[in-house]
């Protein structure tokens, strides 16, 4: 939200957010390599992480620039019906 681009890769995402827990990258690794079954962590300090980094979610969309909702719509319309008309 505030560079107003998607960044769906956590390891990245972690670098650029100085609120991440320092452990961060223990989950990530403890969640690869469990990723279908349940990694041992400890829970009541991922639930403190996950709350106050909540709060840092919200404290970033409060300040973001970016619209509520998309506003594309049209322009993505025109372009998939421009590509479907031309193939």
């Amino acid at each position: 939200m505030r560079s107003g681009e998607v960044q769906p890769h956590l390891p990245t995402l972690a670098g650029e957010v100085d609120a991440a827990p320092g452990c961060l990258t223990e989950l990530i690794a403890a969640k690869t390599e469990r990723e279908h079954g349940e990694a041992v962590v400890d829970r009541a300090r991922v639930a403190a992480d996950v709350e106050r980094l909540h709060g840092v979610l919200d404290e970033a969309q409060a300040a973001s620039a970016l619209p509520d909702a998309p506003t594309v719509y049209d322009a993505l319309h025109d372009l998939v019906v421009r590509i479907r008309l031309e193939g």
